[in-house]
């Protein structure tokens, strides 16, 4: 698989400036799935409350309570590189059982959450935690931009219904 970066401009309800980007690194098609970085940058006061949310994720078994196919994954505590930037990680947890790798074979559900990770982009799985971990509320529209680095980029624009059908409450700046 080839290097794939995914930018999501303005996914928060209300602010235009804030988005994130998520780099798939180039690996073999027979390796594990590799840890996804996830770049967050936006304006000093609307990242210091998306931080504050961000770090539940590294407790999302707790919080969620699902060993569900699609809930075979597990997220690094985010890092605050300045006040308008942090980064933070999608780990695979699909094939894993601590840290070294089951045979595909070993188990079903490993299997469907592997394949969960390995074609749902990583994006919307994302934002569907912004809503039920941080309970952040998203625009009705999210666009994205997804790049190959080769010509062109495609832009797609999806409801958030279709990301998630709920929708948090807590927003991003002060009323």
């Amino acid at each position: 698989m080839d290097e794939l970066v995914i930018k999501v401009p303005a996914p928060f309800s209300g602010i235009e400036d804030l988005g994130f980007s998520a780099r798939y690194p180039a690996q073999e098609r027979s390796e594990p799935l590799r840890d996804i970085p996830l770049f967050v940058e936006g304006p000093a006061g609307p990242m210091q409350l998306l931080i504050e949310r961000l770090a539940l994720f590294s407790d999302k078994d707790r919080i969620v309570g699902s060993h569900a196919d699609d809930d075979q994954y597990a997220w690094t505590a985010p890092v605050q590189l300045t006040d308008e930037v942090c980064v933070l990680a999608f780990q695979d947890r699909s094939m894993r059982a601590g840290e070294t790798l089951l045979e595909p074979g070993d188990t079903a559900q490993a299997v469907r959450g592997y394949v969960w990770n390995l074609v749902r982009p990583m994006a919307f799985t994302f934002l569907r935690d912004c809503v039920r971990i941080g309970g952040l509320r998203l625009s009705e529209r999210i666009a994205v931009v997804i790049d190959t680095g080769r010509p062109p980029p495609v832009d797609i624009e999806l409801q958030r219904s279709s990301i998630t059908p709920e929708n948090g409450s807590r927003l991003l700046f002060a009323l």
